[in-house]
């Protein structure tokens, strides 16, 4: 099959998959697609706060505002303390999350509104004010602001590493939204200089601000909204699982976690890393000068992005996520050292920035990636889930960030870029600080790099230990009474305890009486909530589902009481796992008919599975089958395991 063919075949299975995910998947086309839309919304409201960085490079608060590089330092400084003393209480927040809606989605519905006004109110502060209170304006509103938005930025990517507890789909997922999303800086890197042309000093005009910044933070917030609405959070825990950690217990379990050193390290140095990329504005700006121009080369930079984020869940498959790191760096540094020697062409600049970027973008798949592995891994070790608490990693980077931060600061102001940013029109003044960023960059991604070569968890350890947790989770569910139970916890609060103190188990019927049901009668089940209820009730209305139904009744199967309720029939104390395609049942069909004899249909292989019942193009379960010596059948062989006439037992 060639490429052409391979992607025709991949469009289709993404739309074959729109309501239910594929063979070994826990996340639907739609849902991909809704947490992909969804961030476009969250990085127009990331666009827009870039725009106010406390650093040089900064328009806004730099050429327009005229505040210094040592002030606007002085500002990240204070910014980092505070992010420090409030890291605590953020963590705690986000494991202990109200509301019992999951732990990251619902604060991308109530931190975006706060989000959207704040970083609007930057382009209002009156020219007029003086310098001194201007500084202090500018430094309180971007603490509070930039505490809101990290926040409200960091659930939506902690959402990527709780939506399916699958370290290869996880990637695939990240790697599409990641694509999606950044059409937002896109296309505000296109339009946004268009725009300008329409304002007297363009770019350093603050009217400009005042128009553009409101208008896409809002837009973006709501756009934002279709995360919270439209996807959900999967953790493989037990039934009762309830996490209640104490900050201390919390800190020594985290610390001990060496992959979550090894990732962190790395971070401390990616604010070097990119040094030279932040000030591509400038080279627009001063270097360029031209609107027009800028707006197609915005475009032409961005496909590195696209390129990058595209070929990193296939460089993950290929050769590992450490690897597909330590590539990706190389390539930013061979991007950096062009810059040292050549960096006076604006074209040279750009296509060296096009490496760095490209190499970039590889990593904003393999960084959430690597990073949900490490809790992940937390979890198998610990048995508790750490997204809160392992941002207070954010402690330490922080105070190792209040020293590198610096460097930049001190490279401006060495090479005479003070409070009068029109020096940067003179080539004797940016050319030489430009070759400064590009070493500190060559050297911020050796840095960056050095720790990755420590990390030896590959794609197939994570997948053992997450078969491990789903084995525990059983194990848990069973030893507690929670025989059926899902080991997959959506962060719904489940409904109130019917009346009587019946389950989901007790009150199962014929499937027209539970294809009929409402969803607030579903509601009143225990262990049923309102998601799940909405999910049933979807299912149900699907015309798809209604024929299932008709044809296993036609066949004389039925979700009856003695069937399943009761137990019995030929394949009790059996589970099966169906795996491939079959020529005369859907997998649908298949697991109510194991069901209806009195087996029990699973979703992954075990050590528990009696049989694999396998049909044709079966997937990675047929691998794990043979390596833990679980029988393989194939449908012949399943239809002589039940009576003559293949209904229920």
């Amino acid at each position: 099959m060639g490429i052409i063919g391979k992607a025709v075949g991949a469009v289709k299975g993404f739309f074959q998959h729109w309501n239910t995910p594929a063979e070994g998947d826990y996340v639907s086309s739609k849902e991909v697609v809704a947490y992909s839309v969804g961030g476009i919304g969250v990085q127009f409201v990331a666009a827009m706060a870039y725009t106010i960085a406390m650093s040089a490079n900064c328009i806004l608060v730099g050429s327009i505002y005229q505040i210094t590089p040592g002030d606007l330092f002085i500002i990240s400084t204070i910014n980092t303390i505070v992010t420090i003393i409030m890291q605590p209480l953020k963590s705690y927040w986000i494991d202990n999350t109200p509301g019992g809606k999951g732990k990251a989605r619902p604060y991308l519905l109530w931190l975006g509104p706060p989000c959207a006004i704040l970083i609007s109110l930057f382009a209002f502060i009156p020219m007029g004010w003086s310098y001194a209170v201007k500084v202090a304006v500018v430094g309180i509103l971007f603490i509070v602001m930039n505490f809101i938005f990290q926040f409200y930025l960091g659930m939506y990517n902690t959402l990527a590493q709780l939506i399916t507890p699958s370290s290869g789909e996880r990637a695939k997922i990240i790697s599409l939204s990641s694509i999606v999303y950044s059409m937002a800086p896109t296309i505000t890197g296109f339009i946004l200089p268009l725009i300008s042309n329409a304002f007297d000093r363009g770019q350093l005009d603050v009217n400009f601000y005042r128009v553009t910044m409101p208008l896409f933070s809002f837009l973006g917030c709501f756009l934002a909204f279709i995360v919270y609405f439209c996807t959900k959070e999967r953790v493989v825990v037990p039934r009762d699982y309830q996490q209640k950690i104490k900050f201390a217990d919390g800190m020594k379990k985290i610390v001990r976690n060496r992959y979550f050193w090894i990732y962190n390290i790395s971070t401390w140095f990616t604010t070097l890393a990119a040094a030279i990329t932040t000030f591509m504005q400038w080279a627009y700006i001063y270097m360029l000068q031209n609107a027009t121009i800028q707006s197609f080369m915005t475009l032409i930079v961005g496909t590195a992005s696209l390129f990058g984020m595209a070929l990193a869940p296939i460089m993950i498959k290929k050769v590992g996520k450490r690897n597909a790191v330590l590539i990706s760096d190389a390539f930013r540094i061979v991007g950096a050292v062009i810059l040292i020697f050549y960096n006076t062409n604006f074209y040279v600049f750009t296509a060296a920035c096009y490496l760095i970027y490209w190499g970039a973008a590889v990593q904003i798949i393999t960084n959430p990636a690597m990073n949900g592995d490490a809790l992940d891994y937390q979890q198998w070790k610990t048995g508790d889930r750490m997204e809160g608490f392992s941002g207070n990693f954010t402690i330490i980077n922080s105070l190792v960030l209040l020293g590198l931060n610096y460097v930049i600061p001190y490279i401006n102001e060495y090479y005479g870029l003070l409070n009068d940013y029109d020096v940067l029109y003179d080539a004797s003044i940016y050319s030489p600080m430009f070759t400064a960023l590009a070493i500190v960059t060559v050297v911020g991604v050796v840095l960056h790099a050095l720790p990755i070569f420590f990390w030896n968890m590959s794609e197939e350890d994570q997948a053992n230990m997450i078969e491990d947790l789903k084995e525990r989770a059983r194990k848990h569910n069973e030893e507690t009474g929670y025989h059926d139970a899902s080991i997959l916890s959506s962060g719904e609060m489940t409904g109130e305890e019917h009346e009587d103190g019946a389950t989901a188990d007790e009150v199962q019927s014929e499937a027209q009486e539970l294809a009929g049901a409402e969803f607030e009668q579903l509601c009143l089940i225990d262990e049923i909530g309102p998601e799940i209820a909405a999910s049933i009730v979807s299912f149900f209305s699907h015309e798809a589902t209604k024929n299932l139904i008709a044809r296993l009744n036609a066949a004389g199967v039925g979700l009856t009481e003695s069937a399943v309720r009761k137990g019995g029939g030929p394949l009790e104390g059996m589970t099966f796992v169906v795996t491939g395609t079959l020529s005369r049942l859907s997998r649908s069909e298949a697991e109510a008919l194991i069901k209806a004899n009195g087996g029990k249909a699973s979703g992954s292989v075990s050590k528990k599975t009696s049989y694999l019942l396998c049909g044709e193009n079966p997937g990675s379960k047929l691998d794990k089958a043979r390596e833990l010596g679980i029988k393989i059948i194939n449908e012949e062989e399943f239809f002589s395991l039940l009576p003559a006439d293949g209904s229920a037992g």
